[in-house]
């Protein structure tokens, strides 16, 4: 004996069940999450990482060195630009990047930054690289190249590097000023290509021709100057 259909508005009436075709938004509505989650993956890679907050994360994991957070925020901040090394980049992103690591970084405290004639200058003091009268790097320059030579080796831009003296005596191991300004110049580019940079550099020696009215610690000092271009190998 079959069962007489129960009326649409009986108490026990059930609704019909759901169809896998009336299901079909929720794959629409997946792909669009996952898109918008992609999308702010992208744009959190791409942001220029507060040192700060890194370094307050750093100090509350255990084993971890806040002195490295430097070295990770050079690699990080070029996420993008290195997939492309052999571009020049933007002075002013440059410029940013480097300043961000003077700031996480005390050793590069004493270092100086500026645009001049077209150019990123950063001006290294010879005190931070080298003893008096040497052009050997010492165990703290061999560091502060390092860090600098993280950045430098992820650009396509052309570098020069420039030796500074004052007008005191050179030493007995060299004839002018300008040999040791040339010869310190010489120990920076060779640090820079041993941390990555492997194209070419240009390099200048001024001995005390253009020390002018500075003071002395201002003089004596090496600058790392980043061109525009690239150097066209």
């Amino acid at each position: 004996m079959m069962t007489p259909p129960r009326s649409p508005h009986s108490p026990f009436s059930f609704a019909t069940p759901a169809t896998p075709s009336a299901k079909a938004w929720l794959v629409t509505f997946s792909d669009l999450i996952c898109l918008l989650l992609t999308f702010f993956v992208m744009l959190y890679a791409m942001s220029e990482p507060d040192p700060a907050r890194y370094k307050a994360l750093a100090a509350g994991v255990p084993g971890a060195d806040p002195m490295q957070v430097g070295e990770q925020r050079a690699e990080a901040a070029f996420s993008a630009a290195s997939l492309d090394r052999g571009k020049a980049i933007d002075l002013g992103y440059l410029g940013r990047v480097f300043e961000s690591q003077m700031a996480a970084n005390p050793e590069l405290a004493d270092m100086r930054i500026a645009r001049i004639d077209g150019s990123l200058v950063l001006s290294m003091p010879s005190d931070l690289l080298f003893a008096p009268g040497d052009a050997a790097l010492s165990a703290g320059g061999k560091r502060i190249l390092f860090l600098m030579g993280g950045v430098a080796a992820n650009i396509g831009n052309a570098l020069d590097v420039v030796g500074h003296a004052d007008a005191s005596p050179a030493g007995a191991r060299w004839t002018s000023n300008w040999e040791l300004s040339l010869a310190r110049a010489q120990s920076v580019a060779d640090a820079l290509r041993e941390a990555g940079y492997l194209r070419d550099i240009t390099l200048r020696g001024h001995g005390d021709g253009q020390s002018g009215g500075m003071v002395r610690a201002e003089a004596r000092r090496v600058d790392l100057v980043v061109r525009e271009h690239g150097d066209g190998s």
